[in-house]
């Protein structure tokens, strides 16, 4: 990490828990802050590991946000925040690195639960999501037989 980044994250999340205290905000605007404080790390040194929180809790800052004004969907904001971060380092290094692609699993599966209950109602989306760790199984048995089926 560079050597100004560390003492720029903590001055920014300290005067984001100061502000909190001195202006009686909400906690949950923490995690925005610092999500956005890793994004702007991240646009400044273009490191994977920042990239990382900077989506995550991102994602689930917009998702508290929405929930405090009754929106239904922070799931589907917590998966965008994981789709976010393939598509950040598709757009800035090409996703060239093997294993980029893993915010896509943890991205498409909260995405695709949450569009599940705004589409079928809370019991539609209870049967998927029970029903999708069968797909993980399925996809798993396919990726170890793929080879040996071939042969």
């Amino acid at each position: 990490m560079s050597g100004w980044l560390p003492g720029v994250i903590l001055i920014a999340v300290g005067v984001t828990l100061f502000a909190v205290q001195l202006l009686h905000l909400d906690a949950d605007v923490i995690v925005r802050v610092i999500g956005l404080v890793f994004a702007i790390a991240f646009a400044g040194t273009r490191r994977y590991g920042l990239l990382i929180p900077a989506g995550i809790l991102s994602g689930l800052g917009l998702g508290i946000l929405l929930e405090d004004f009754h929106v239904q969907g922070e799931p589907v904001v917590l998966g965008l925040g994981f789709l976010a971060i393939y598509a950040a380092d598709f757009l800035t290094s090409g996703a060239r690195a093997p294993g980029r692609w893993w915010p896509l699993v943890p991205g498409a599966i909260l995405t695709v639960i949450a569009g599940a209950e705004s589409t079928f109602g809370a019991e539609g989306a209870r049967l998927i999501e029970l029903g999708w760790p069968i797909l993980l199984i399925a996809a798993g048995a396919w990726l170890l037989l793929r080879g040996r089926i071939a042969t």
